[in-house]
């Protein structure tokens, strides 16, 4: 080999493989409080105190020592720690919807049971088929009350706020197996979502995206799916808020972690108490603040002392 292709070995890494110790600062402490042991037996060893040798003198120092250092080093570690506040949300530019399977919620004796969901049903086939001309406001008014409402109610309190621009809808898809339909997915919900508000708001200018689908139970994906939108779109991450209010609970929690930090936050709608803990009127439904901060502090938390 010529001498132009050999190639030096860092000096750190010569002393590791010399003495077979990975962590060379490790190997050169132990070895210093070695030496200084033995140099400290070696000067004071005869020596001792009401009776107890100086060796063990020396020994319970260097422990009671060692002790205070790592109680030192614990102190000194950051701990992260996290914030959260809630209170009323202002108007946003973009507004990120979860969306759930449709649920009449109809309520009393079977029979109206029956009739309430079959009405909730028909009407959901004329607003959805074609262009939904053939639905009537007595269609989009069964609408109420079912659990797509809280997602009409988000998106009506920032467009009332004079700022909504953008509504980016997530929802599942249909899980299948053998080719046929096992559970409802809620993606199909986007588009009732969206003529339910055109019916109500005829020419506005909000801009609802394509719906993104995830499949069932692949939170990691709908947490990317969040992430990607605030991360992408044309607003700063506070002009953005995700309402986490449908989807299914775990949905939900993939969704919330994707808002933690870079001033990111969300949503949800409170239909019975606000964010004071006071009373709502009956019916109706206010948005509720949850910004969630992370930080690292140096205090040591309530738990580890």
């Amino acid at each position: 080999m010529s001498q132009s292709s050999r190639k030096n070995v860092p000096f750190s890494e010569f002393l590791t493989a010399l003495i077979g110790q990975p962590s060379l600062p490790l190997a050169l402490g132990a070895f210093l409080i070695g030496l200084l042991g033995n140099v400290l037996a070696d000067l004071l060893g005869r020596w001792r105190l009401a009776g107890i040798a100086g060796n063990w003198i020396i020994l319970a120092l260097l422990t009671l020592g060692v002790l205070a250092l790592y109680r030192y080093h614990c102190s000194r570690m950051l701990r992260p720690l996290i914030e959260m506040i809630e209170g009323p949300p202002a108007g946003k530019a973009g507004l990120i919807i979860l969306l759930s399977p449709l649920n009449p919620n109809a309520r009393g004796t079977p029979e109206e049971v029956q009739q309430r969901t079959r009405q909730v049903s028909d009407a959901v086939q004329r607003i959805t088929s074609g262009e939904g001309d053939h639905a009537t406001d007595a269609d989009y008014a069964a609408l109420f009350g079912t659990n797509l409402e809280p997602e009409l109610r988000a998106i009506e309190f920032h467009y009332g706020q004079k700022t909504l621009r953008d509504c980016w809808t997530i929802g599942t898809e249909d899980e299948q197996r053998d080719g046929s339909i096992v559970e409802k997915g809620s993606i199909d919900q986007a588009i009732l979502l969206e003529r339910w508000f055109n019916h109500l708001h005829p020419g506005h200018s909000v801009v609802f995206d394509q719906p993104r689908a995830v499949k069932p139970r692949e939170y990691i994906t709908l947490w990317n799916t969040v992430d990607g939108i605030f991360r992408t779109c044309q607003f700063k991450p506070d002009a953005v808020i995700c309402d986490i209010t449908g989807g299914l609970k775990l949905m939900s929690i993939g969704a919330g972690l994707a808002c933690i930090g870079g001033g990111r936050t969300m949503q949800y709608m409170a239909t019975r108490r606000d964010w004071k803990g006071d009373p709502l009127p009956q019916g109706q439904m206010a948005p509720i603040l949850v910004d969630i901060n992370p930080y690292l502090t140096a205090r040591p938390s309530a738990v580890g002392g």
